[in-house]
């Protein structure tokens, strides 16, 4: 067993990497998305269709802002709360560090909310504005609704401020909680499985195994939303609607951890695999 610590990541791989992974997912929902608004809404298509490109290039602004900024703030928090680490085996990883991982994840969120939050103060409207205009064009009053509850939510300062704070804590404890429940499932032999080579002073993912990585993600999404279920059943919420929606995240992370994975096999030897420097 080798016991593998994340120096730093190499940012420019990482953007790349999962920008494209999620622009490529972007472009088959909005396919998706059209092909159901166009087949339910007569003579909408030709309105709709612009609405697929315009997903897609904000999937690539804001993948390469936010994968960028979660590089570098790991590069940089890093140095503060800790580094990562791994236990690998035979190409499983068996444990991953929690409290690093917890703080980094939930210190990194917080900002990059932060930043988004007031970001989108200023430009959000106006995106908005075109976005509802799009939508009363098509007939489509119910999300141009919608669109506008939200342009009024993200300009309140009020929610703002929770926003940000809950971030922190929600993002730091689910975080903690999803390694430990990971850490179960690599004692259980369901760990994640990686090929990793190596380039210089730089480790490189060079797949992922589709299986094992959908099935943990699926795993842990399940048990966080256990947990959720219970939170709303207490608060008096119905049981079996929180039951089912948990169930049934358990099989909308499936299915999206095992495309994610088939697009980074996919796509990462076209455009770059992720590089990180372990020690």
């Amino acid at each position: 067993m080798a016991v593998k610590e994340m120096k730093s990541l190499d940012v420019t791989s990482f953007t790349v990497a999962l920008t494209g992974v999620s622009t490529l997912l972007s472009l088959i929902v909005s396919i998706i998305l059209v092909a159901a608004i166009s087949a339910a809404v007569p003579n909408s298509f030709g309105t709709m269709v612009y609405l697929l490109p315009t997903i897609v290039f904000l999937t690539v602004i804001c993948g390469i802002f936010l994968y960028f900024s979660a590089a570098y703030l790991y590069n940089v928090l890093s140095k503060r709360v800790g580094t990562i680490k791994f236990e690998i085996e035979n190409d499983t990883i068996l444990k991953i560090s929690t409290k690093e991982t917890a703080l980094i994840v939930g210190f990194s969120a917080t900002i990059i909310t932060a930043v988004v939050y007031l970001a989108f103060s200023l430009i959000l409207p106006l995106i908005l504005s075109s976005f509802i205009t799009i939508l009363m064009y098509a007939a489509q009053e119910a999300l141009a609704t919608v669109a506008y509850q939200a342009m009024l939510l993200f300009s309140n300062p009020i929610y703002i401020a929770v926003g940000i704070v809950s971030t922190l804590i929600v993002t730091t404890v689910f975080t903690l909680l999803g390694c430990y429940f990971y850490n179960i499932l690599g004692d259980s032999e369901r760990g994640i499985k990686v090929k990793l080579s190596e380039e210089g002073e730089f480790t490189i993912l060079d797949s992922i195994d589709t299986l094992s990585f959908g099935i943990a993600i699926a795993a842990i999404c399940l048990i966080l939303n256990i947990i959720l279920a219970l939170i709303m059943i207490i608060s008096g919420y119905d049981i079996f609607t929180a039951l089912a929606q948990a169930l049934g995240s358990f099989v909308v992370a499936f299915i999206e951890s095992i495309i994610i994975a088939v697009a980074y096999n996919f796509l990462a030897p076209k455009i770059g695999k992720i590089k990180a420097e372990l020690i």
